[in-house]
């Protein structure tokens, strides 16, 4: 089994697809990595002045208006809780301009981080897909599965090795594309002054995140390679995936919210935020209208990784018996 896996393992790396994706996901984080440098870059000392400027007209119609305006917030505030018979709050005491709504401040590296953290592991999981599925469907597609069978005739034992092979070969990319990301996000925030503040807490919360990361590639990686096997060909995988996430992700889960719990890409952000919420809106009809009230339910790490690994391992099982059964592979 060592053989076949290094056998697999060089024959992934050489295909040209599988290089170009790597690369591909290496642009893309520099790219993010930009995206971070521009939104932690301090305001101008035109625009500074501008919002400086805004900020003392807003406080000089405040001191003229200000008191009105409350009153008049306060009444609509009234009306509504008479009318909805519910605790009604429109934040009238709240209304007076704030220096922080006008000069905008980039936040630490401990209240950006996770989200670039999540935001990027979607690319990542793309990468997985990608590599996993043109892996195998090439080889279908191509004849080479077949020609190789004649020299290796146990099927299952190919199988084994090409998923294991796929599931290894997409970690080291994964662990340099999530170390960049990381590295320049701090170096950036450094530069401008914004990691300071991590704790040791912060960073461990980081590490845990990108342990979950590289754990779901893996598991994509995989069902991604027998997926391959299922379709034959890179594109159907791809179209399929598209597919499902346009008609279900979309537009069935839009007509059908309560599907939220059993959505693959709201179980894999549970995965990699270590638990989500979704929300549920709940409507009411009566004498005095139609009341929507909007309640968040939690979904935790645990239902996102017993999820996605059922649906791995049938996408697993189901290519273990297309190429036991096929009699071309």
């Amino acid at each position: 089994m060592t053989r076949l896996l290094v056998v697999e393992l060089r024959r992934l790396f050489s295909r040209r697809l599988v290089v170009l994706a790597m690369a591909g996901a290496l642009v893309a984080t520099a790219l993010v990595l930009a995206g971070v440098w521009q939104s932690s870059r301090p305001m101008s000392g035109d625009a500074r002045a501008r919002a400086v400027a805004e900020f003392e007209r807003a406080q000089a119609d405040w001191a003229e208006n200000g008191d009105e305006n409350v009153a008049q917030c306060l009444a609509a505030e009234e009306r509504e809780r008479e009318l909805s018979g519910g605790d009604v709050d429109f934040g009238c005491d709240q209304m007076e301009p704030q220096e922080e709504w006008f000069l905008v401040t980039a936040p630490p590296l401990e209240d950006t981080l996770p989200g670039v953290l999540a935001g990027h592991a979607y690319l990542l999981v793309l990468l997985a897909l990608v590599v996993g599925a043109t892996f195998t469907a090439a080889e279908v597609s191509t004849g080479s599965l077949s020609t190789w069978l004649t020299f290796e005739p146990r099927r299952l034992r190919v199988y084994a090795s090409k998923l294991l092979a796929a599931t290894l070969g997409v970690l080291p990319a994964t662990v340099v594309l999530v170390g960049a990301l990381v590295g320049g996000a701090w170096l950036v925030a450094r530069g401008f002054a914004l990691a300071g503040t991590m704790t040791s807490r912060d960073w461990g919360d980081a590490g845990a995140t990108a342990l979950r990361v590289l754990a779901l590639t893996a598991v994509v990686a995989m069902a991604g390679a027998a997926l391959g096997v299922l379709a034959r060909h890179t594109a159907g995988v791809l179209g399929a995936v598209v597919g499902y996430v346009v008609v279900v992700e979309l537009v069935l889960a839009n007509l059908i919210p309560r599907l939220q719990p059993w959505l693959l890409m709201k179980n894999v952000e549970g995965w990699v935020a270590g638990g989500t919420v979704y929300f549920l809106q709940t409507c009411t009809t009566d004498a005095r209208g139609t009341l929507c009230d909007v309640t968040d339910r939690a979904l935790p790490l645990s239902h996102s990784v017993a999820y996605l690994l059922v649906l791995a391992a049938l996408a697993v099982a189901a290519g273990a018996l297309a190429i036991r059964r096929r009699d071309a592979v």
